[in-house]
């Protein structure tokens, strides 16, 4: 079983193929246009630090169990979207000091730019 298929089973999260695809391209090699920022393929931790920049910045907790934190940036910014088996969902992006997260785009555009 592989690392996202655990996850999911692990979760009951159920992850985008157009996710999963680029999760494979960046376990080769991370797109130049976002070294720098976190993965999930490298900070299986994310969710965690993002809950914690929540309490940080004293913001409610507004993910649920069915979101996935995919992204994060020196901490302050993550983007995240639902894993509730939607093959195209929306994203959402959160930075600090925010009072609620903004809807971006869907997913395959997001990724698109990568």
């Amino acid at each position: 079983m592989d690392e996202l298929s655990k996850l999911e089973k692990e979760q009951n999260l159920t992850l985008p193929v157009i996710y999963k695809k680029f999760y494979k391209r960046c376990k080769k090699s991370t797109p130049k246009e976002i070294v720098g920022t976190d993965l999930f393929n490298d900070r299986k931790e994310l969710k965690e630090w993002a809950l914690e920049l929540l309490k940080e910045d004293n913001t409610n907790n507004f993910l649920s169990d069915k979101d996935f934190v995919f992204m994060m940036h020196q901490g302050y910014m993550f983007w995240y979207f639902k894993a509730d088996g939607a093959e195209n969902p929306d994203v959402y992006f959160y930075r600090e000091m925010g009072l609620k997260p903004d809807r971006l785009t869907d997913l395959r555009t997001f990724l698109s730019k990568y």
